[in-house]
């Protein structure tokens, strides 16, 4: 999770793993693992990581704070941003929301084996 995090921010920024390991003071070799999930940045690195690319500890480490609620009451949750994506799009397409709220497994099982 961390690797995608870096990876997809680092873009965002249009920085290249060179760049961003000048500015953490590591090499490109080092961003590249950490990327590929190889390797794992140290608590400094991922400190200074957070600071240059202007997000939390939380999100690198894919601990994102959210609140999705179709009504005005509160929900707090821990979700990904992977995660919170998927589910704005399927609220989306009313029919298979409903399906996989109704009964998930038995719809996740007919999706699967469309797909496979």
């Amino acid at each position: 999770m961390i690797g995608k995090k870096i990876k997809l921010r680092r873009l965002e920024l249009d920085l290249t793993q060179e760049q961003l390991g000048e500015m953490i003071g590591v090499t490109k070799v080092s961003i590249c693992n950490w990327e590929k999930g190889i390797k794992f940045p140290s608590t400094e690195n991922l400190i200074e990581m957070s600071k240059i690319l202007n997000v939390s500890i939380d999100y690198l480490i894919g601990n994102d704070q959210y609140v999705i609620a179709d009504d005005n009451k509160n929900y707090p949750v821990t979700m990904a941003n992977e995660e919170i994506r998927l589910i704005q799009e399927l609220r989306k397409h009313k029919k298979l929301h409903d399906r996989l709220t109704d009964d998930p497994k038995r719809t996740i099982d007919l999706i699967e084996r469309k797909i496979y």
